[in-house]
Parts: C-alpha cells; sequence; structure tokens
C-alpha cells in the first residue's frame, strides 16, 4: 500500500471514529438555571433531576410554537405520570401578561416559565428562532436539542426511549 493511500485510510478512521463518537456522543449536563415559573414558586433544572424533560422555548407570536404547545400538552398528558416534566418557557421578549394570558387560553397542563434571558444564555439559544426543544434525561443532561417545529411521531419516540433509560 502507497504511502498516499495508507494516509487517506487514516484520514476515512478518524473521520469515522470522529462521526461515531458524534453519534454515540456523550450527554452534556444542562445548564444550571432557574425558571420563574407562572404563578408558582420558580424552578432551577437540577430540582427535576430523576424525571425526563421537555423544555420548550416558544413565543406568544410563533405560529409554529401553537401547534408544539398543542403537541406538548398531549405527550405531557400521557407520559407524565412515568416521569416527563413539561416545561414552556416563553422568550424574554414576551410580556408576561401575554403569556399567562396564552397559557390560560390554552389551558397548558404544564408549568409556563418567563425567561428572564438566563435561560437563553445558559442554553446558547444566540439568534435561535422559536419554537427551540430541547430534552434532558434523568441524570439532567441534554440528550436532544431540536430546532424549529418537532415531527410528533419522531418527539413521542424520543421520549420513550428516554423514560426507558435509568440515569
Amino acid at each position: 500500500m502507497s504511502r498516499g493511500h495508507k494516509l487517506i485510510l487514516l484520514l476515512a478512521v478518524l473521520a469515522m471514529s470522529g462521526a461515531m463518537l458524534t453519534f454515540l456522543g456523550k450527554r452534556q449536563a444542562a445548564p444550571a438555571v432557574e425558571l420563574k415559573v407562572l404563578g408558582a414558586p420558580g424552578v432551577s433544572l437540577a430540582q427535576l433531576r430523576g424525571k425526563v424533560v421537555i423544555l420548550q422555548f416558544w413565543a406568544t407570536t410563533c405560529g409554529d410554537c401553537d401547534h408544539t404547545l398543542a403537541e406538548l400538552a398531549q405527550l405531557h398528558r400521557r407520559y407524565q405520570a412515568r416521569g416527563l416534566e413539561t416545561l414552556a418557557v416563553a422568550m424574554v421578549y414576551d410580556q408576561p401578561r401575554q403569556v399567562a394570558s396564552y397559557a390560560y387560553a390554552n389551558s397548558l397542563p404544564f408549568r409556563v416559565a418567563q425567561d428572564d434571558g438566563s435561560a437563553a444564555r445558559g442554553f446558547a439559544l444566540g439568534s435561535a428562532n422559536p419554537p427551540l426543544t430541547f430534552l434532558l434525561d434523568r441524570s439532567g443532561r441534554i440528550a436532544q436539542r431540536l430546532p424549529g417545529k418537532p415531527d410528533p411521531g419522531r418527539l413521542r419516540a424520543m421520549v420513550e426511549k428516554l423514560l426507558a433509560e435509568r440515569p
């Protein structure tokens, strides 16, 4: 085998190793953030360890968020007893009165929080537009980051997989 072929083979093996590490990836710990929950005491993500958490960043002006929050309500009702916790985090630019009105009008069955900017910074949202969904495993690590409107079947399958895992 020529030296050039060996180099190409080595680069291919390294690339595949990197892809496998990304696929198998170590999950990163979710940032330590405190969320200001509407009409209830605040909650830190550390308090939710032991549960699978869906954390959805949304906005009252986001059309896709309407559909996504309705899907999350169904998932929450279906899996809450098995250890699913759902938090809808309104973007910092949303007015608290509008957020509360939306949550009430849509009978959201889970906690709704108003971000003061710390959650968006902690999750490194940058200029990402809502909806943006994070799935946290029972150990408080980020298992998935789902930008945009997630596919309901895929989201349900991911939740079921995380619920079946042991910390």
